[in-house]
């Protein structure tokens, strides 16, 4: 009987050491992931920045919903096509989580919506090949702002 409740003390002391340590672990990593409010002001803050990109041709939208180098990397524009991306990846894992969706879903969507708005001479890639967008221009209302990322479905913002 003395052995059960020593067993019992040792469990409830290593349990209680065993949340002290993942605690904290716990709280960091949920201070750590931005909030879709959050997201959207740093991809408010970046848009000039994507759009002057875009009309230089040195970068376009993927069938990924990322964005990419057309021709080779640019080193002055690395880092805003790479905050932009790992933004857009985080948003889209908060989107899918929120709708019990996959990551990949989200992201074929948002890159579909982002070739609808694309302006023509916009480079687009499709697969592994890269292409100009033609035509007319969309309208304001198409193009929206598309650095907050409203991505329709059967009636309903993601």
């Amino acid at each position: 009987m003395k052995t059960n409740t020593n067993t019992k003390i040792v469990w409830v002391i290593l349990s209680l050491i065993l949340a002290l340590f993942l605690a904290p672990a716990a709280v960091s990593a949920a201070a750590a992931a931005p909030s879709e409010a959050e997201l959207q002001k740093r991809f408010k803050a970046r848009y000039p920045q994507i759009q002057q990109l875009k009309r230089d041709g040195v970068v376009g939208e993927t069938d990924a919903g990322m964005i990419d180098f057309v021709d080779k990397k640019d080193a002055k524009a690395a880092s805003v096509v790479e905050e932009e991306n790992a933004d857009r990846k985080t948003l889209y894992k908060l989107i899918a989580d929120k709708e019990g969706i996959t990551e990949d879903v989200v992201a074929k969507r948002a890159a579909k919506r982002n070739f609808d708005k694309a302006r023509p001479g916009d480079w687009l890639k499709e697969g592994a090949k890269w292409r100009k967008k033609e035509g007319a221009s969309p309208t304001r209302e198409q193009r929206g702002n598309s650095a907050l990322l409203r991505v329709q479905s059967r009636g309903r913002a993601l």
